[in-house]
């Protein structure tokens, strides 16, 4: 059964004259009162408490406002069996902040009730057109009658986390500074359509003139005789792994001699196509009319005069243009580039490998990555803590977790596979209690006894087997359920909850031996309770744990959110942190009872 808070009102509220005259019942009218004394009391302090006690006094502003909030609307319901909700609008203002209500009917429970949502706001300055702190309360209101009032959400900073990871905090995700190489190979043939000849328009042949060649031994640049003209070269380079906006250090195409006829000046011109994923050559003139990129290359290559030579004054430098590729709208690393190399002037002809004989034409990329603001697709080097108390979440071990976009309701998360580990260093916490949240997608290919969250000290070279270890969230064994653990002791557990789908989990360690491990809110099965808790730990590991001086029972997830504290919580507040998760990431829990 849901647990519910019940207020009974026996005095006569005022009436309104009409729904847009104000609020004039007496207890809006205390509460007002009751915000201006506590609003004073918020710029009074702002000045010189901390971050915490400020906090505390505007979640209080905006639970006062939340229940004002559902008190006009019993007031117009049942003014109105037909009231639909009330916008937002100010409670009280004054040149410090500001304070708002706002009602929504969530559905109507027959002709005499209706289940709504009562929402309260506190905007500092008053001018804001942010909220900085949102507090609401669902309740059923009974026409003519009681308001029965369910537990609303409340902000994870209202209890003092000592950890909180937010994938969706702005600046929150960093990566570190990257470089790389890589050689692509462009592939003969047909089959793959990615080196061609196109004959020139000033072919004698008038059935060569733009036809396409994917054929023969080698790449004429470019006159290879009248009945050919001047070609032009095309060539393609596929999966390209360098990440968009990378800064280009180097890029060259890399051709192997041929032949060593023809020697003579000669002009070429080299064009990157402007697309972002280009497909094979097709067409008549397809090398010609593609779109070109704006950087370009001048090529005077000196005369090649040692068949097989593949260096220097082979290559040609294309850095310019591929910086431009990749910095284009839709550029995503793993997509193909291609290029045009056109005669300009000059008689002398450089003969190429093609591909048929070995010595495939080669793209050479080396680029930089600057560490900064993670972007999606990049690979996680620092998660920061968005608690207050600095205690980031750095890579330590394994492949680092990618951040990936529109995940849950929209909302990044954080991904890791095979081996990838998060260390969250902190001061020496002593604690005999814990609560732990997770939004994540927890999957079946972790390994054994995987550790979704684990805590522990950096003395210790284990996490279950030790007082200064506790492990909220871990895969029992090989199989899919879900357990907490401690000291060699399993506490609550979840069958089947390792499937792969979003879900909020809890985990809550009591000094009363009322251990707490919930999916969604539902209760968990029956399990042991730990006896005797009593950590110190310096430690919380995400995604894995240490062994030694290695990472190990690596678990495979998409993580949004991570929020621990060290102290128990009551199932009142359980359910106020999972009801702000809930919104958060529109969820859609079938039962509430965290307690049963």
């Amino acid at each position: 059964m849901k647990k519910y808070i019940i207020f009974k009102f026996s005095n006569a509220r005022a009436r309104l004259s009409n729904l847009e005259s104000g609020f004039a019942m007496p207890m809006i009218l205390g509460l007002i009162a009751l915000l201006s004394l506590v609003g004073v009391s918020i710029i009074q302090v702002s000045v010189q408490t901390n971050g915490s006690a400020v906090l505390h006094s505007q979640v209080q502003i905006a639970h006062i406002a939340s229940k004002a909030a559902i008190d006009y609307a019993e007031e117009q319901y049942e003014l109105n069996s037909g009231y639909t909700g009330t916008a937002e609008r100010d409670l009280f203002s004054n040149n410090n902040y500001r304070a708002t209500i706002q009602v929504v009917v969530l559905y109507n429970q027959g002709s005499s009730s209706k289940r709504v949502q009562g929402i309260g706001k506190v905007y500092i300055p008053e001018t804001s057109s942010t909220a900085k702190v949102v507090r609401d309360i669902k309740s059923t209101i009974i026409r003519n009658g009681e308001v029965i009032y369910s537990l609303g959400q409340v902000d994870p900073a209202t209890f003092n986390p000592i950890l909180w990871l937010d994938a969706n905090q702005p600046n929150a995700l960093y990566k570190s500074a990257v470089s790389n190489t890589q050689n692509i190979t462009a592939l003969y043939g047909t089959s793959y359509n990615d080196i061609v000849e196109e004959g020139g328009s000033n072919a004698t042949t008038s059935s060569n003139r733009g036809r396409l060649n994917f054929t023969g031994d080698d790449l004429e640049m470019s006159n290879d005789g009248a009945s050919l003209g001047n070609q032009t070269t095309g060539l393609r380079f596929t999966t390209v792994n360098t990440p968009k906006s990378a800064v280009m250090q180097s890029a060259y195409i890399q051709f192997t001699t041929d032949e060593t006829k023809s020697a003579g000046v000669v002009q070429l011109q080299v064009d990157g196509v402007a697309s972002d994923d280009t497909s094979s050559w097709s067409g008549t003139y397809a090398v010609t009319n593609a779109t070109k990129t704006t950087a370009r290359t001048d090529w005077s290559p000196t005369n090649w005069n040692t068949v097989g030579s593949a260096g220097a004054n082979e290559r040609v430098d294309v850095t310019a243009i591929v910086q431009e590729i990749i910095n284009r709208p839709g550029w995503v690393a793993g997509n193909d580039m291609s290029f045009s190399i056109k005669w300009i002037t000059g008689s002398g002809v450089r003969t190429a490998e093609k591909g048929q004989n070995g010595a495939n034409p080669q793209l050479f990329v080396q680029w930089s990555v600057p560490a900064g603001v993670a972007s999606p697709g990049d690979s996680i080097q620092q998660w920061y803590d968005k608690s207050g108390n600095n205690n980031t979440a750095n890579f330590i071990y394994g492949t680092k977790p990618t951040l990936q976009s529109s995940q849950v309701n929209g909302l990044s998360a954080v991904r890791f596979s095979a081996d990838g580990v998060l260390l969250s260093s902190l001061p020496n916490t002593v604690g005999t209690e814990l609560m732990a949240f997770m939004v994540m997608k927890p999957k079946t290919g972790s390994q054994t006894d995987a550790r979704f969250l684990s805590l522990m000290n950096s003395s210790q070279n284990n996490d279950n087997n030790t007082l200064s270890g506790l492990i909220p969230f871990m895969k029992n064994s090989s199989t899919t359920t879900l357990r907490q653990f401690y000291n060699n002791t399993a506490g609550r557990s979840i069958s089947s909850a390792i499937d792969g789908t979003w879900a909020t989990y809890s985990s809550n360690t009591s000094t009363l031996n009322q251990e707490r491990l919930l999916k969604n809110s539902n209760p968990d099965n029956a399990g042991s309770s730990y006896t005797n808790v009593n950590y110190t730990i310096n430690q919380i590991y995400l995604g894995g744990r240490r062994s030694t001086a290695a990472g190990a029972n690596y678990a495979d997830m998409d993580v949004a959110e991570v929020i621990v504290y060290n102290r128990a919580f009551s199932c009142v507040e359980i359910q106020q942190i999972e009801n702000y998760l809930e919104a958060k990431y529109a969820f859609s829990y079938t039962d509430k009872n965290p307690c049963l």
